[in-house]
């Protein structure tokens, strides 16, 4: 789904979309589909994810100390930068002809994360999801597979046996010891949904 197919809620404003169709005409690129959400306390902000050939732009856009006056940020992270696209859904029965299917969303970079039980946002959610899917190829696994973007890799455990040298060991072996990173601490990231995006 496209700027121009984009449905009624949440609502892009035209100042919105004529800026990110700027930003695509000045980089020579055409969108392949996008997807947006609410941002904000009063919800008047979006953020806006763009899928075009060469990567993923994702938009910020909101008021700057009045609503008077709105300003939009964006980045471009090239698709091989893109990791864990995670697309779920989940379809249950309401009444005897009645279901009701929900889609979600989660990149574990950028981080973000939605989800939707609209049929015209999922969708777009769907569209989206699968651009960025096969767009991005093998960039990693799913989000709850992924280490956070600054994380180190894990420390190895270590017994009592294993901190104490030994000597005549270390002697024998002609290879020194290998180094072991050391740990540093990591927050957890923002998340969001469709209506109340957490990012």
């Amino acid at each position: 789904m496209r700027l121009a197919e984009w449905p009624r809620m949440p609502f892009l404003r035209d100042e919105l979309c004529t800026w990110v169709q700027e930003h695509l005409a000045t980089l020579g690129l055409d969108e392949i589909a996008i997807y947006a959400v609410e941002e904000g306390v009063a919800g008047d902000g979006r953020r806006v994810l763009v899928a075009t050939e060469i990567g993923l732009l994702d938009y910020r856009y909101g008021p700057q100390e009045s609503t008077a006056r709105f300003s939009m940020a964006g980045r471009l992270y090239p698709w091989q930068a893109v990791l864990g696209v995670d697309l779920r859904v989940e379809t249950s029965r309401l009444w005897a002809l009645e279901h009701r299917t929900s889609w979600s969303l989660a990149i574990a970079r950028p981080r973000f994360s939605t989800m939707t039980d609209d049929p015209d946002l999922g969708r777009a959610l769907g569209d989206f999801a699968k651009a960025a899917a096969i767009m991005a190829g093998t960039s990693g696994p799913p989000p709850d597979e992924v280490r956070g973007v600054d994380e180190p890799p894990p420390l190895r455990s270590t017994s009592a046996e294993e901190s104490v040298p030994n000597n005549a060991a270390r002697e024998a072996s002609e290879e020194p010891p290998a180094l072991r990173p050391m740990q540093r601490p990591v927050g957890p990231g923002p998340t969001g949904s469709a209506s109340h995006p957490r990012s």
